[in-house]
């Protein structure tokens, strides 16, 4: 009786671990409170003026690769925008120690083109 139960008890983790391998292995996304809180840390800077897209996926158990996209307001010449950008990874960071990896992408102010699925 004893060597069922272990057995069913090493199957049970085996199968647990399984999932969780296999999902960080496809890259699965971090979870959604933690990109609510980036969102909100993106919105509260005073260079930006839109958050787009923001995504990520899972490296490792504590590792994150975020990518955002932003459209900045209106008059930031480089050196202005290079300190946004930097001040915004920091603050990522400072938030959710998680993310190790951050890509942000400057959003165009002119009009994105036209996406097949919402023309039709």
């Amino acid at each position: 009786m004893a060597s069922i139960l272990i057995a069913l008890l090493l199957s049970a983790v085996a199968v647990l671990l399984g999932r969780k391998s296999g999902a960080l292995l496809v890259g699965e996304r971090t979870n959604r409170a933690k990109l609510r809180r980036v969102r909100r840390v993106i919105e509260s800077d005073p260079a930006g003026e839109r958050v787009g897209d923001l995504l990520s996926m899972q490296l490792g158990p504590v590792q994150v690769l975020l990518t955002a996209n932003i459209r900045f307001r209106r008059g930031l010449d480089v050196p202005e925008l290079e300190k946004a950008i930097a001040r915004l990874e920091e603050r990522i960071k400072n938030a959710e120690p998680t993310i190790e990896r951050i890509f942000l992408e400057a959003e165009s102010l002119r009009q994105q083109p036209q996406r097949a699925s919402e023309a039709a």
